[in-house]
């Protein structure tokens, strides 16, 4: 038998190459089980980097799916040790998966809470974490809301900033019932929404923005970087994250470094609920008008768009390698891997005033319903070292409520004069980026 590692992949995609190459490297074998994807040449180049994927006939991959992919695997020669699952729909079958199989992650029910926002802030405040005043929002009931604040409309589970949005007056809420339709309807983005569609109203939280990438195990929590979103736009219905920049330019060191300790603060007070192990996309503010620092989501999984790149490039470790590492780490091996995380820590590089490198990635989004005709971006000097274009002429755009990403490109920048590079490079992308729609 082939000691295996099972990836969940939705309709065919998941980092497939990317988790092929963390398995082989710890001598394992990555097998697959995939949900029905929109067309069957989708699964072809993800068939490339596995070693056997089984398909379901639903779009969705659901609990039952679990134990007799691991079965059928067992008959074809691999003994499945543990689960994957980059794609936040399936996070919770991962967790399912992991605990029957004594790989190393944390609870369904810890998860569970991460995930929704409504009881996650909750939590916070009960634990005097969190001041942001909520409420849920029922159908067909109008919240009383405080005139003089700013309010923040989004789902309690959600994700690609669908749906969320600034709350101008009451009468906004009269959308909601149309954006859940569109929620039910997402064929790809569907499974993210657990067959939850309702909504929360919270206080706006006014301040910059940021977000820590964190590997948790054995309960320790290690802040491996630390990302500012540069350019953040509000829309009517969405807001859309333009560009990321590592380290933060905004705050002083002493800042972020109290962020840090608050988010850290705000992992363990889950602790009791068994969040334990597992990789972290956690959005944080600022609040400014407050002097204090408030979680916005805890996201179970890692950062998208170009997240796990800028992470390598600033730390030289991949989160999906030391996130498929952790699954399985031996008892004798585990001080030797926080070590290695302490080190490679950029924020315990900030903490001690150690030199860090830096990047800025940003994020080009398109507009809802159209029809790509022409989309480059070729400039004349300081080409990025990555850029994934996601779309090709002829792409029918999604009529989502959602960020639809063009466009990801990711820089490595001074660390000296990071406020100048990030000016300069969103001066730059926006006169080079070109997009023209049918």
């Amino acid at each position: 038998m082939k000691r295996a590692i099972l990836l969940l992949m939705h309709q065919g995609k998941s980092y497939t190459e990317e988790v092929a190459a963390a398995t082989a490297g710890l001598g394992l074998t990555l097998v697959a089980l995939s949900s029905r994807p929109e067309t069957p040449e989708v699964l072809e180049a993800s068939r490339r980097h596995v070693a056997d994927c089984l398909v379901t006939e639903e779009p969705e991959l659901c609990s039952a799916d679990l134990d007799k992919a691991v079965r059928e695997l067992a008959e074809r020669g691999y003994q499945v040790e543990a689960s994957l699952a980059s794609f936040e729909g399936y996070r919770l079958l991962m967790a399912e998966l992991n605990e029957r199989l004594g790989a190393h992650d944390s609870a369904e029910a810890a998860l569970r809470l991460c995930l929704d926002k409504y009881e996650l802030r909750r939590h916070l405040c009960a634990e005097g974490l969190s001041e942001v005043r909520l409420h849920r929002l029922s159908a067909g009931v109008t919240p009383e809301l405080d005139p003089t604040t700013d309010w923040f409309v989004k789902p309690v589970r959600g994700a690609s900033s669908f749906a969320t949005f600034r709350l101008k007056g009451v009468d906004d809420l009269a959308d909601l019932p149309a954006i859940q339709e569109q929620m039910r309807a997402d064929r790809r983005m569907k499974a993210i929404f657990m067959d939850r569609y309702d909504f929360l109203v919270e206080e706006f939280v006014d301040g910059p923005e940021f977000s820590f990438e964190t590997v948790v195990l054995d309960g320790r929590i290690h802040h491996l970087c630390v990302h500012e979103k540069a350019r953040v736009e509000h829309l009517e219905r969405t807001v859309l994250e333009g560009m990321s920049v590592s380290p933060p330019v905004s705050l002083s060191r002493e800042l972020v470094l109290e962020g840090a300790d608050h988010v850290a603060d705000c992992l363990a007070s889950l602790a009791g609920h068994g969040l334990t192990a597992g990789v972290f996309h956690i959005e944080v503010k600022y609040w400014e008008s407050k002097g204090r620092w408030e979680i916005i989501e805890i996201n179970p999984r890692m950062g998208g768009s170009l997240i796990n790149a800028s992470v390598q490039t600033v730390t030289g470790h991949s989160l999906l390698d030391l996130w498929t590492e952790s699954l399985l780490l031996p008892d004798g091996e585990r001080d030797a891997f926080h070590a290695r995380l302490t080190q490679a820590s950029q924020v315990e590089a900030l903490r001690t005033g150690a030199l860090t490198r830096a990047t800025v990635f940003l994020s080009k989004y398109g507009e809802k319903g159209r029809t790509v005709d022409e989309i480059r971006f070729e400039p004349p000097t300081r080409p990025p070292r990555i850029l994934n274009v996601h779309v090709a002429e002829g792409t029918a755009l999604d009529a989502s409520d959602r960020g639809i990403c063009l466009m990801d490109a990711l820089w490595d920048a001074a660390a000296d004069d990071l406020v100048a590079e990030t000016a300069f490079l969103d001066r730059h992308a926006t006169e080079h980026f070109h997009v023209r729609y049918r």
